[in-house]
């Protein structure tokens, strides 16, 4: 048997979206038996993202979620339709002297960490498109989920 699961959300653009989104998603994870650890993953990478659109998309109501869960991994889209954006634009956030990190950017460098690939493309009609990948680790009670 495999895992064919897709969460379609279309959120105001109000940070209150955000933690609920996570809860969402990380109930589905849990229930189909992913890891704790990559559950948590997972929610920061649709937490940061989300949070993104939030804080820079500021000429659009709201912003569309897609998470297709497979056996294998978890794919996070996230778009907003705001002001055309370049992704060539977003560079990665500048090191203060003392080695952190500049407050503004983190997301994106959260979200590389714990993603195995990020993709960051126009939307149609202006805007951006976040797509996170990440392969799923499974708890020993989801074995059944993963045979074939």
């Amino acid at each position: 048997m495999s895992i064919a699961l897709r969460l379609a959300l279309n959120l105001p653009r109000d940070a209150a979206t955000v933690p609920m989104a996570r809860r969402m998603l990380d109930q589905a994870l849990h229930t189909l038996g992913v890891d704790p650890d990559c559950r948590d993953d997972v929610g920061l990478i649709l937490t940061e993202a989300c949070a993104n659109v939030i804080e820079h998309a500021l000429e659009t109501d709201d912003y569309e979620i897609t998470i297709d869960v497979s056996d294998v991994r978890c794919v996070i889209h996230v778009v907003n339709a705001g002001a055309p954006v370049d992704p060539a634009r977003l560079v990665e956030a500048t090191g203060l002297p003392d080695g952190q990190l500049d407050e503004h950017g983190r997301g994106l460098h959260i979200i590389r960490a714990l993603a195995d690939e990020l993709y960051l493309t126009p939307a149609l009609g202006g805007g951006l498109v976040l797509q996170a990948v990440t392969t799923l680790r499974w708890t020993r009670d989801a074995q059944v989920w993963q045979r074939h």
